[in-house]
């Protein structure tokens, strides 16, 4: 079955997460996506996982790694091209690029702004080229203000829109583990794309998208700002407890286990109440709203906290889902993939690698009923798809190939 995108092209110059996880979302939905990269990359690859162990033996779960290029790069083709640098080679490789362009609908590309002009990866300069091509573009923080030429990450942007003293406990600024800002850029992007792709089937017209990651940070951060600067209300660091609400945290089960429940409505906590025999607190009326049962949380947090160190994890999830109200086992990472739920559902799948390596990857979360996004490839090895791109697409000759590849272009 063809996806949604199928007959869409993708030239995904992205690196590190927010380009080219937005190319992978595409790739996903039935694009061909054709990953363009350097070939000083290659550490990061699969095909060369053994080297890396050997090189840092300490070092098995880096970011960046042949672990994320397996989770990234799925359902892409891939081909060489040292477009990056000043050397002849490099200006020629960006002739290439230009002739790949044409062949086109989609470019990708998370370069900053002065190293993307350097290169001529500019949407005035491609839509020359063509003229309805449709050019995504992820900064750090725009291409306008006084920061348009800074380069940004995802921790950055969530340490100036406040998040990472929004999260935590009352201390030093807390990071996140999970690059959340560039996959909500990412998943931006994807979205500017399918929009201008039907724009586009409209009119004819190509066009510019651009995201930034200071954007998507305040989209996450924006209601907590608001609250200040227009009601003075500043945010309290609580740990786990979401601020105003409750009772909402992590409890520790009879087994050492912990679980978060989140009881974030009256009814939730009234039937939790009645549920475990205190009706004295269901109809207490100093318990009656979320902001009462934050400012007696020493009353009503110790009930909670009681009441699941008498059950197992197991126990207290099962007990949960009579009453209801919402629960779960805070998983340690070595046990998510075993949940019954997750297995059941296919929310993971094994991809193959080289030498018989096999990767776990999350199947796409997009679920569609006509035109699913599914896993139909594993990420490439270095300029797996040379031939077929070049010789295929561009009409090179396997002569031109060699040459091309002696000159150092790919």
């Amino acid at each position: 079955m063809a996806g949604a995108l199928d007959g869409i092209r993708v030239l995904d110059l992205g690196r590190v997460l927010a380009g080219p996880y937005s190319a992978t979302l595409l790739a996903d939905l039935g694009a061909e996506v054709i990953r363009v990269e350097p070939c000083d990359v290659e550490d990061r690859r699969p095909e060369n996982w053994e080297k890396f162990k050997q090189k840092y033996p300490e070092r098995l779960t880096p970011y960046g790694d042949v672990w994320s290029y397996a989770y990234l790069h799925r359902n892409k083709k891939a081909i060489s091209l040292n477009f990056m640098g000043r050397k002849e080679a490099n200006i020629k490789a960006r002739e290439l690029l230009k002739e790949l362009v044409k062949h086109c609908d989609v470019v990708v590309h998370n370069f900053s702004l002065k190293a993307a002009e350097d290169m001529g990866i500019t949407y005035d300069s491609f839509k020359k080229i063509k003229p309805d091509i449709i050019f995504a573009q992820v900064t750090g923080f725009g291409s306008s203000g006084p920061y348009k030429n800074r380069v940004g990450y995802d921790p950055v942007a969530k340490a100036m829109a406040g998040i990472m003293l929004l999260s935590g406990s009352p201390g030093p600024p807390m990071r996140d583990a999970i690059s959340y800002v560039d996959y909500g850029t990412a998943m931006l992007t994807t979205i500017g794309v399918v929009t201008a792709l039907y724009h586009r089937q409209r009119t004819g017209e190509g066009q510019m998208i651009e995201t930034a990651l200071l954007r998507t940070a305040l989209q996450y951060a924006g209601m907590y700002v608001s609250l200040w600067e227009t009601a003075g209300l500043p945010h309290e660091r609580a740990g786990n407890q979401p601020y105003g609400i409750g009772p909402s945290n992590t409890f520790q089960t009879k087994d050492g286990k912990w679980v978060y429940i989140s009881m974030l409505s009256n009814r939730m906590w009234r039937r939790f109440c009645r549920f475990i025999g205190r009706e004295d607190l269901a109809t207490d009326p100093g318990l009656q709203n979320e902001w009462d049962r934050w400012l007696n949380r020493d009353i009503t947090y110790p009930v909670v906290t009681e009441w699941v160190a008498s059950q197992t994890a197991e126990e207290v999830v099962t007990t949960a889902q009579k009453i209801p109200i919402p629960c779960g086992i805070c998983y340690e990472i070595t046990e998510v993939a075993n949940d019954p739920h997750i297995k059941e559902t296919g929310m993971l799948t094994e991809v193959p690698g080289p030498e018989g390596l096999k990767f776990l990857v999350s199947n796409p979360p997009l679920q569609m009923s006509a035109t699913p996004p599914k896993i139909e490839r594993p990420s490439p090895a270095m300029g797996e798809h040379n031939e077929e791109i070049y010789c295929g697409l561009l009409g090179y000759s396997r002569e031109d190939l060699d040459k091309l590849e002696e000159e150092g272009v790919i």
